[in-house]
């Protein structure tokens, strides 16, 4: 059994309590993998705590892969969990707010590091799921040997962007007005993060996406 820890997400139900959940969508991506164990990763009360660090550790250590999905934002359990993954060579999909977090640990300069400039007229941003628009994948890239095409569609549900370069990671998408739609690190079995949710599409680029990752656990 391959077990896959992902990171849970914080939402307020109706009744305000404050819940930490993995979207259904993403365990639904998973459900056909028969060796795949999906857990739910719980950000400790402070990850700055060595004590709390060997908790986190421990479960870590168990995991065959990790899942940062997309949020509202992340957190530094998620930059915690990308650098273990990196330093581990452990395969890490990083999803929406979970690719800005991977782009933000490699950025060349993290103190010139800002999110707070939006895309002109949320261009980017559909509520809905489905396709929104098309991105060009560039050649020598993992996303080019796993899709094999140079354009697909994709949904969009972001208002930020990555406009800044990176130490290691390299783009292999771009949106048609250049917006870094996906990251690769090369030389690792296989870290990649993507702008938009291939969870709620689960189209054929999808499936390729996901049977990767899994096949590299």
């Amino acid at each position: 059994m391959k077990i896959i820890g992902i990171i849970g997400r914080a939402y307020e139900n109706k009744d305000k309590e404050r819940i930490i959940q993995v979207k259904e969508e993403m365990l639904q991506a998973l459900a056909s993998y028969n060796e795949v164990v999906p857990i739910l990763l719980l950000p400790p009360n402070n990850i700055s705590n060595i004590l709390d660090k060997e908790k986190v550790n421990h479960i870590l250590k168990k995991c065959h892969g990790f899942i940062v999905p997309g949020g509202t934002n992340w957190s530094q359990f998620d930059e915690y969990v990308i650098n273990y993954a990196v330093d581990t060579d452990i395969p890490l999909l990083a999803i929406c707010a979970g690719f800005q977090a991977l782009c933000s640990l490699d950025a060349t300069n993290r103190t010139k590091f800002d999110m707070s400039e939006k895309l002109k007229n949320n261009s980017h941003y559909k509520k809905e799921k489905d396709y929104h628009h098309m991105i060009k994948i560039k050649d020598d890239t993992i996303l080019k040997q796993i899709i094999q095409k140079d354009y697909i569609p994709v949904n969009s549900l972001h208002h930020d962007y990555i406009n800044f370069s990176f130490q290691h990671l390299k783009v292999c998408a771009l949106s048609s007005d250049n917006v870094i739609e996906a990251v690769f690190w090369p030389h690792k079995k296989f870290i990649l993060g993507l702008q938009w949710h291939p969870e709620y599409l689960m189209d054929n680029y999808s499936q390729k996406i996901i049977d990767t990752f899994v096949s590299t656990l």
